[in-house]
């Protein structure tokens, strides 16, 4: 049996090789492949585009990963691309993968090994400085138009409670400023960090719905020594005061 799941693993990293160009039957079987998205400010590539590698991502999870990994002595690649359900799903079901940053929902509990938390997030629904949309509860919100990235957390907080969210692959700012939807279902500080970076100006919170941490999510059939050796590196990395020290590189 052992024969054939290696064999397996090969046959479905191969069958990767298409979508990940760092995926090749050849790689070694012991390096975790990372998945990120643009997610600012905390996993984003240098040249603001939707495909990276390695140096070329930046983002305060992403260099705390980065180090986690190094500190640990865990061999890694890291990839930055999208769709992110698709990697979500990749690191869900292919072996020598994971995911960050992702949130930990009870959905998501049973589908992954956890590392984390790596940092908070705040979900929120944003509007236009002069829009006049009040709200008090997420109830109030069921009569405007959201728009949210498919797969975000913000996108399935809403559809988990009833509400319709016109979900794209691709989404930014520039939407909301264009009034093709009237809230933007986000998180923060990614949504304002995002905001500034389109040069669409400051957005306005129409209402905070949760906070929630971030984590890193690695496919089951890692083995619990290396997950927990991870869990304790970035334990130590926390009280050593690491984690914060990058996130202030970003967000100050």
């Amino acid at each position: 049996m052992p024969t054939n799941n290696k064999y397996l693993r090969r046959a479905l990293l191969g069958a990767l090789i298409t979508f990940l160009p760092f995926a090749s039957a050849s790689a070694d079987e012991e390096t975790i492949n990372l998945l990120t998205q643009n997610f600012p400010p905390f996993s984003m590539a240098v040249d603001g585009k939707n495909f990276a590698k390695e140096d070329a991502i930046s983002g305060i999870d992403a260099e705390v990963v980065a180090a986690l990994f190094k500190r640990a002595g865990v061999p890694y690649a890291m990839t930055l691309r999208f769709p992110w359900s698709r990697l979500q799903q990749l690191a869900e079901k292919t072996p020598g993968f994971a995911v960050f940053s992702l949130s930990r929902t009870p959905e998501r509990e049973p589908k992954y090994k956890w590392v984390g938390p790596l940092s908070e997030i705040q979900i929120v629904l944003l509007k236009t400085p002069d829009s006049q949309i009040q709200l008090s509860s997420l109830e109030d919100a069921k009569r405007y138009r959201i728009g949210s990235k498919e797969g975000s957390v913000g996108s399935q907080y809403l559809i988990n409670r009833g509400i319709e969210v016109q979900s794209s692959l691709i989404e930014t700012p520039a939407k909301l400023k264009a009034g093709q939807f009237d809230l933007w279902a986000t998180t923060n500080p990614s949504g304002e960090y995002e905001a500034k970076q389109a040069g669409v100006g400051p957005l306005a919170v129409a209402l905070t719905l949760s906070r929630v941490d971030l984590y890193l999510a690695l496919n089951k059939e890692t083995p619990d020594a290396v997950v927990e050796k991870l869990q304790r590196t970035l334990d130590q990395m926390k009280q050593e005061g690491l984690l914060r020290q990058v996130a202030q590189r970003y967000v100050n």
